[in-house]
């Protein structure tokens, strides 16, 4: 990297994290201001939701520090006449903004990398179970659900411990019930649903004219039923808005198609965590070339008010699509993904036009 590449890569870094930490500080202030009362006094569950809440403000924080630091960046040498300088030595735009748009990147997929792991994943749902029930695990009741020929009701669910309770798995063969298992404790592990203490309650054909014909009752001390039902994919098939890691994601799709099950919900949540976050480079490619090289005849403080209205009118339409999408209202593809790569477009568009004028 050249010298006025670091230069300009140190400005970024410090910029950015200069408008990282004091957006999230707010975020976090203003939350604890209103909903710090609601939670109990244990200092643990207080530093507990604290560390949760900016986990989750971090998918808002981050992507627009990105963008905001590169405007904060670019004005302070535009102020100093650096930039011009720059320009007048023959270094193009694309060299200039080659930096930040690396370390934009980097930070976005490191961000993205983050959603692969379950604790940043759930700290919002953690946050809001410590909010409401004084407890960061949440348990789901009554719930019925279908793999292939079996159907299975789960009494309650606790996604976190990889347990349910009160199970009855019902088994069919030509759309007739042919066995009914019941257990009060199972496990996920291992890729399957392992029952302990199990009552098999095998149903004869009752087509047969056989006098032999009756109910066959048997106990085993354990059955592997339901094999690939994590159960965070059977918790977000019960819950309003899916959040799965990235690779809870792919596995869910995976069986829900198998099942012939709309996977709307599931692929909604992976688009947001694996495009969405594009926005920043994108954005910051995109914004970057039609700033001017020097301060003269520019109205600094009315530009950095319309650059810093147009990001966040470009963040809140993207979010509203996702959100959008996330609700099943409109199919991802089209609520998150075409958004994404019609900006890129725009970007691509406006730095073409843009790229030759320096002064």
């Amino acid at each position: 990297m050249k010298k006025y590449q670091r230069f300009i890569a140190k400005l970024y870094i410090k910029n950015f994290l200069l408008v990282f930490l004091a957006l999230e500080f707010f975020f976090i202030g203003m939350d604890l201001l209103q909903n710090l009362k609601h939670v109990t006094n244990s200092a643990n569950l207080q530093i507990l939701y604290t560390v949760n809440q900016l986990l989750y403000y971090i998918n808002f924080t981050l992507p627009l520090s990105l963008v905001f630091a590169m405007l904060l960046s670019i004005f302070n040498i535009l102020k100093s006449n650096e930039l011009v300088s720059m320009y007048a030595l023959g270094i193009s735009k694309y060299e200039v903004v080659k930096p930040i748009l690396i370390i934009a990147s980097f930070l976005t997929g490191f961000y993205i990398a983050l959603n692969l792991l379950p604790d940043f994943v759930d700290a919002y749902e953690k946050a809001k179970n410590i909010r409401k029930y004084n407890n960061p695990d949440r348990t789901t009741k009554a719930m019925f659900l279908k793999s292939d020929n079996t159907y299975a009701y789960i009494g309650e669910l606790f996604p976190e411990q990889k347990t349910g309770t009160d199970l009855k798995i019902f088994i069919t063969k030509e759309h007739k019930l042919v066995e009914v298992l019941e257990a009060k404790n199972a496990t996920f592990q291992n890729n399957h649903w392992n029952l302990t203490d199990v009552t098999s309650i095998k149903i004869p054909d009752l087509n047969q004219t056989s006098k032999d014909t009756k109910l066959i009752i048997q106990k085993y001390e354990s059955k592997e039923v339901l094999h690939g039902f994590k159960p965070k994919i059977i918790d977000t098939l019960f819950q309003r808005i899916a959040k799965l890691t990235i690779y809870d994601s792919f596995s869910a799709i995976k069986l829900l198609d198998k099942q012939n099950l709309n996977s709307d919900k599931v692929r909604s949540n992976l688009y947001t965590m694996l495009f969405f976050p594009l926005f920043a480079p994108i954005v910051i490619y995109g914004l970057f070339f039609p700033l001017p090289a020097q301060r003269r005849g520019t109205n600094i403080a009315l530009l950095s008010t319309f650059y810093i209205f147009s990001i966040l009118s470009i963040w809140g339409i993207l979010f509203t699509f996702a959100k959008i999408s996330v609700n099943g209202s409109i199919s991802p593809e089209i609520g998150i993904i075409i958004p994404i790569l019609l900006l890129a477009l725009a970007a691509i568009f406006v730095s073409k036009k843009y790229a030759v004028r320096h002064i």
